[in-house]
């Protein structure tokens, strides 16, 4: 699903229709990835913080069926690793990503300020790598499950505005280890 995302994104934002009235595309960015990891060895269980923090980045476009509703495709992903020290010499990296199509309704407050809502579909994928000596080839897992969004928008000027939402999608799991890939997201759209 993620290389259908990218892929219609790609071809929305290249084609003759991305100068046509309706269509935006945009950007959002993330606080820093946080969270630990629980880590058991001779019986101990210890919780390592993460060492280094990626900062999530997502890409959109989409369409405008009416004043109120649209449809949106888009994509986030996590900039670089984030890094958890689980034993001497060893460290886990993960990276999530995720990408998503959903319907998009908007209720206009004032001229400037809008409330909107997503719902639709979402794929996550998790890669995870350990590195260290005898470390075990790196895993993923992804799932495609429900996405759903709510926010705020305000127009800067006609075909730009400013927004802040609030994202769900479902958690990612593999062999004990669980990514949410809950967020809250500041961006910017362009109208065309």
């Amino acid at each position: 699903m993620k290389k259908t995302v990218c892929s219609a994104l790609i071809a929305l934002a290249a084609s003759p229709l991305a100068h046509a009235e309706g269509v935006y595309v945009g950007a959002n960015v993330s606080g820093r990835t946080d969270g630990s990891v629980k880590y058991t060895e001779n019986g101990v269980t210890t919780d390592h913080g993460a060492v280094k923090k990626a900062t999530p980045l997502g890409l959109f476009a989409g369409y405008d069926l009416s004043p109120v509703w649209a449809l949106e495709a888009g994509y986030r992903n996590d900039s670089s690793s984030t890094s958890f020290d689980i034993s001497p010499g060893y460290q886990l990296k993960t990276r999530v990503s995720t990408a998503y199509l959903a319907a998009r309704g908007t209720w206009k407050l004032s001229e400037d300020w809008a409330l909107f809502g997503k719902a639709g579909v979402a794929q996550g994928r998790l890669k995870m790598d350990i590195s260290g000596k005898d470390a075990p080839p790196g895993e993923s897992a992804h799932k495609t499950g429900l996405y759903l969004s709510v926010g705020a928008s305000y127009l800067i000027t006609k075909d730009v505005a400013l927004q802040l939402e609030l994202e769900r999608s479902d958690k990612l799991k593999h062999e004990g280890l669980t990514a949410g890939t809950n967020r809250l997201a500041l961006g910017v759209r362009f109208g065309f």
